[in-house]
């Protein structure tokens, strides 16, 4: 797509200041060479997909184990316990999975650090609500 920038990776490369660990016919890893995070990466397909909700065809049968394959690299690169993964689509509209390796005291947050704080809790009805909805959508 041409207004997409994860579809022009050399120019996806300047923007993050980051360099292709690994790729395949179908994905690409490339970790960011700034932050507080070493290792800090993005995982994308090489094909044009939006969002996770668009995710099909062959990316969707080898995300899973790609994702296994990528996060294990990092965890065990960057010394790390485990690999955070994040996936947040609005930012740009080429799905892209955040990888982050979590040492213990380093800048990862996680868990309840990545709300609002202070945010209050949904109503239950409403938690109940998307509960049953979703639960109806996979039946």
């Amino acid at each position: 797509m041409a207004d997409c920038l994860l579809c022009d990776p050399a120019a996806a490369d300047a923007e993050f200041d980051r360099v292709r660990l690994w790729e395949n016919d179908l994905w690409r890893l490339s970790a960011v060479l700034r932050g507080p995070i070493p290792g800090f990466a993005h995982l994308e397909p090489r094909r044009h997909i939006p969002f996770v909700t668009d995710l099909d065809g062959p990316e969707a049968a080898t995300f899973g184990a790609v994702l296994a394959r990528v996060t294990e690299a990092l965890r065990a690169a960057a010394d790390a316990e485990n690999t955070y993964v994040y996936v947040f689509g609005d930012h740009v509209p080429h799905f892209h999975v955040n990888l982050a390796p979590h040492r213990v005291g380093d800048a990862l947050r996680g868990g309840p650090g990545l709300l609002e704080p202070g945010a209050p809790d949904a109503a239950l009805t409403a938690h109940r609500a998307v509960a049953a909805a979703a639960r109806a959508a996979l039946a």
